[in-house]
């Protein structure tokens, strides 16, 4: 009698520990078929998200960080919400004319600016504080006729609630912010930068040529032109450049740099001419004087200059088989099929 009792408790053990061993097979295939569907076909069904999510599966990797394949899946399918959104609006925000790969590029985008901008937070030594949020959604609701009206609406354009708006969308926005601030009064960055743009206008007052000058340092659209600006009037510049720039004889520059909103300039006047025109105020046809000049603009500290740096030097690897939009900004992005 024990020893059947004995035999019955072994067939048991036995009985318990095969269907143990179906059971993580069955768990090991269909994780494996899971990730096979997530790095080979970028599928975004339920069955795929579930193990993509309790795997933590990362669809790329930006400076080390993980991004996990279901955040991207979630802000995919916000934005495919966005452009059936466009779409019944007449195509107001232009989003209706996106591509499912420039989707999916848009959104590979923002999950990388995200880390990117919690980056040089990092480094600026800002963060986002909940008085931040508050008084940004605050301004946000003013809008709008209550709290409801602004939640219908996130869930419209993009089917997210408005914590997850807040967490997605407002926080990024309040650290570009408050990184942009820290970049443009950064003292030490604007010294470094007048430092520069002081050795070159030495160097074009030692004989470099302007337009040869302004091609190597120029920061704005006329550098390809030797910061060529064409024919201009009173009026149409800044205050600052425009006294600088009307004190000047055909062939002179600007003793000392010139520095106006966008930064410092060095400004070189080649010709003057005197054209009629109409007067807006008589309607009487009157002389006015206009300049043809150069300059060679150096920029104040710029966040989003800050930020395309940033892009362009971060170490980006993606796992998985969709377009990678990274290649095409000399990034050190590469594509890979497996995890790591």
């Amino acid at each position: 009698m024990e020893e059947n009792t004995s035999q019955e408790k072994k067939n048991m053990k036995m009985f318990v520990y095969g269907l143990v061993g179906i059971l993580v097979l069955a768990i090991v295939g269909s994780a494996s078929v899971g990730v096979y569907r997530v790095y080979a076909k970028a599928d975004t069904d339920k069955f795929t998200l579930a193990v993509a999510k309790i795997l933590r599966l990362p669809i790329m990797k930006v400076n080390g960080e993980r991004v996990l394949y279901s955040d991207y899946a979630d802000d995919l399918k916000a934005i495919h919400v966005l452009v059936a959104y466009d779409k019944t609006t007449g195509g107001q925000n232009g989003a209706s004319t996106l591509t499912e790969e420039q989707m999916s590029d848009q959104v590979l985008w923002r999950l990388t600016n995200s880390i990117l901008v919690k980056n040089a937070a990092a480094k600026y030594g800002v963060t986002v504080e909940q008085k931040d949020i508050d008084d940004l959604t605050a301004n946000l609701l003013k809008q709008f006729k209550d709290t409801s009206e602004i939640e219908k609406e996130i869930e419209t354009r993009y089917g997210w609630t408005f914590a997850q708006y807040q967490e997605k969308v407002i926080k990024n926005y309040i650290l570009q912010q408050k990184i942009t601030d820290k970049i443009q009064t950064d003292a030490t960055a604007r010294e470094a930068i007048r430092s520069k743009a002081a050795q070159v206008l030495a160097d074009i007052k030692g004989g470099k040529d302007f337009a040869t000058e302004a091609k190597i340092y120029g920061e704005d659209g006329t550098k390809d032109n030797g910061g060529d600006l064409g024919w201009f009037g009173k009026g149409d510049m800044v205050p600052e450049f425009e006294k600088a720039v009307f004190a000047l004889k055909p062939g002179e520059i600007t003793q000392d740099l010139v520095e106006t909103q966008y930064g410092y300039h060095i400004i070189k006047l080649e010709e003057i001419k005197t054209d009629k025109a109409k007067d807006p105020k008589t309607g009487k046809m009157v002389e006015t004087e206009k300049v043809h000049a150069r300059h060679i603009l150096f920029k104040f500290p710029d966040a989003q200059a800050s930020l395309d740096a940033m892009a362009k030097a971060a170490s980006i690897q993606l796992y998985v088989k969709i377009h990678n939009p990274f290649t095409d900004v000399n990034t050190g992005a590469t594509a890979s099929s497996t995890t790591k």
